[in-house]
């Protein structure tokens, strides 16, 4: 008995469609532009429809709360209607289930072989632990703990707040909070440092002070004229040694290294092992240049402080398959249907 599967993560910028047949090593897959679509119905439909594809049974990942009964809305895509599963599952008859994108991701991260994975500090990251975090910058911020046992554990962590620690962050919080940034109210780590929207207000906070160079500005402009993300721009431009760029990356790795701090003492008392990746975090040289150029792990580790002893022994890692996620849910959704055909 063969049945076709299929799987989605979908992101705030770009979604990843795999399919085949559930227990078969052969798979195609697609990558869509998620802007392209009025609702998620729309962009399951379409780009199955595109790919030629049939599924029986379908896992999709999204950026956003899933509540018990599957219906979702999309985090940074609120404009997009309630996605409704059953209902949606009733009208195109297949097997759905709908998981937070960090699920995914959790579960993607336990497939991947010690040569997909690089450690960026001195630890033998590669090692295997009791416990996994998966954390990811992508168009949002999200993370997913992966006990021991194969259970994963999401959470809306990216949505908790952040602790200025000098006069700069200091300023970036009240730039935030001015209301040119557009946030009223409680500021978050996502909608501080995320891909979508932080990168953005972190170069107009750095080029209130000092001016961008002709080249990078002329980019970001142009990036912003079209919808594209800026993030790409400015982690290459550092890399590059654009004085600007550096400054907002430096920014970015201060917050971004007390926020996975404040993870790993809530999840991982125990210690475990950090996994970080997304678009933001695999650019090519971003989290080599995070460790070696920037506070990052100081404020991961944060010497001097209390529980600083388990955290600079917490092996931090990057994972390079860049589709880990839609790894993640393709093989959800091959799990789902093998163990279904087994109690059959």
């Amino acid at each position: 008995m063969r049945t076709a599967v299929a799987a989605f993560d979908v992101g705030g910028t770009n979604s990843r469609l795999r399919g085949g047949w559930a227990g078969e090593p052969e798979y195609g897959e697609w990558k869509v532009r998620t802007a392209d679509f009025p609702s998620l119905g729309d962009l399951v439909t379409t780009s199955l429809g595109e790919a030629g594809l049939r599924p029986e049974a379908v896992v999709l990942a999204v950026a956003g709360r899933v509540p018990a009964h599957g219906n979702v809305q999309m985090t940074n895509l609120p404009h997009w209607p309630l996605f409704e599963r059953d209902v949606f599952a009733a009208e195109h008859g297949i097997r759905l289930r709908v998981v937070n994108d960090m699920t995914a991701t959790a579960h993607g991260m336990a497939d991947l072989a010690p040569d997909e994975v690089r450690p960026l500090t001195r630890h033998d990251a590669a090692s295997r632990a009791d416990e996994l975090l998966a954390v990811s910058v992508g168009s949002g911020v999200g993370s997913a703990l992966l006990d021991g046992h194969g259970t994963v554990r999401t959470s809306e962590s990216g949505h908790v707040t952040w602790q200025p620690v000098d006069d700069a962050e200091a300023g970036y919080l009240a730039f935030l909070r001015s209301g040119s940034a557009g946030i009223e109210g409680v500021v978050t780590v996502e909608e501080s440092i995320g891909g979508l929207r932080g990168f953005d207000r972190m170069y107009d906070y750095v080029c209130r002070t000092a001016p961008p160079a002709p080249a990078l500005h002329a980019e970001v402009t142009e990036a912003r004229r079209t919808g594209a993300a800026v993030a790409p721009l400015i982690t290459a431009a550092a890399l590059a040694g654009d004085p600007r760029a550096r400054d907002v990356v430096r920014l970015f790795a201060a917050l971004f290294g007390q926020y996975l701090r404040g993870l790993v003492l809530v999840c991982m008392p125990a210690g475990g092992v950090v996994t970080l990746t997304s678009g933001v975090l695999q650019a090519p040289g971003v989290a080599e240049f995070l460790c070696a150029e920037t506070t990052f792990l100081d404020r991961f580790i944060s010497p001097g402080a209390c529980h600083h002893d388990l955290l600079a022994e917490v092996p931090v890692r990057l994972a390079l398959d860049p589709l880990v996620g839609v790894r993640g849910a393709y093989r959800l959704a091959t799990r789902d249907v093998l163990e279904e055909e087994h109690r059959v």
